[in-house]
């Protein structure tokens, strides 16, 4: 871990949040039968189904504590018995709302003295720009996001501005309504029934390469440093998430954003 590495950087205390944690474990179906024969199939089952959690409890030297926000309080218990897997780690489990969590973290968070690595990876739209800009504003924290492509395009409809619950979601999601002038453009037809009142038509003009920039400039507002994107696509080739790193100190960005670029590349 950098930190480690860093005579300067031993002075902070460095946490890692997971604000979707789930339980830990990647669920799927069972390797069978003929996994009793060829271990190396249990054995590569078992690193698949490694979740966010048990990789970033397995990190060597861990964190100085881990803070694990998941919803269900069922996962919580999963999550639970995940982490008394592996002794030695100081976990905390926060059984609430992820934005609700890590507007209160932040706000307890001791920028002096702390330093932390936040990791987002929301069931579709499900993370506020509040708690983006509240990460950014301590300018204590490092931040990897899953941006759900796929579900803010859902929400993007293409040849009408969308219904307004979707605009409200889009809205919380972006933290601005300038959206709306940059992922659509009005254009104007003639009427057959009045020459003088053309028709105003409303269309969808924005890309993914549009969105993606649109989402850079806005952490760009919060963050020091962003770095390039990594599309992420499914075995359709259909763009489903872009994972972006977001550096919060000014003393570390260079060296943060030129190891996640180097992450990515690869």
């Amino acid at each position: 871990m950098v930190f480690a590495k860093n005579p300067r950087a031993r002075f902070y205390h460095v946490s890692y949040v997971d604000a979707f944690a789930g339980t830990g474990t990647i669920q799927g179906p069972e390797p069978g039968a003929l996994a009793g024969l060829i271990p190396e199939l249990r054995e590569n089952d078992e690193e698949f189904r490694k979740g966010s959690v048990k990789r970033a409890l397995e990190i060597e030297p861990p964190f100085d504590a881990y803070i694990f926000i998941e919803k269900s309080a069922k996962k919580c218990r999963e999550l639970k018995h995940t982490a008394s897997t592996l002794g030695g780690r100081n976990v905390e489990i926060l059984n609430e709302d992820a934005n609700t969590a890590l507007l209160k973290w932040c706000n307890r968070l001791d920028s002096q003295r702390q330093r932390a690595v936040v990791f987002l990876d929301p069931f579709g739209a499900s993370v506020s720009w509040e708690a983006v800009a509240a990460l950014g504003q301590t300018h204590a924290v490092d931040l990897w996001v899953l941006f759900p492509y796929s579900a803010i395009n859902r929400m993007l409809t293409r040849d009408r501005k969308p219904q307004e619950s979707w605009i409200q979601r889009l809205n919380t999601v972006f933290g601005t309504t300038t959206w709306e002038q940059d992922f659509y453009a009005t254009t104007y037809q003639p009427s057959l029934l009045d020459s003088i009142r053309p028709i105003e038509v409303i269309h969808k003009s924005a890309d993914y390469l549009k969105i993606t920039d649109f989402f850079v400039k806005r952490l760009g507002t919060e963050f020091v440093a962003v770095s390039k994107p990594l599309f992420l696509y499914n075995s359709t080739d259909s763009l489903l998430f872009i994972l972006f790193f977001a550096a919060g100190n000014e003393r570390g960005a260079k060296t943060g954003l030129k190891i996640a670029n180097d992450i990515i590349g690869h």
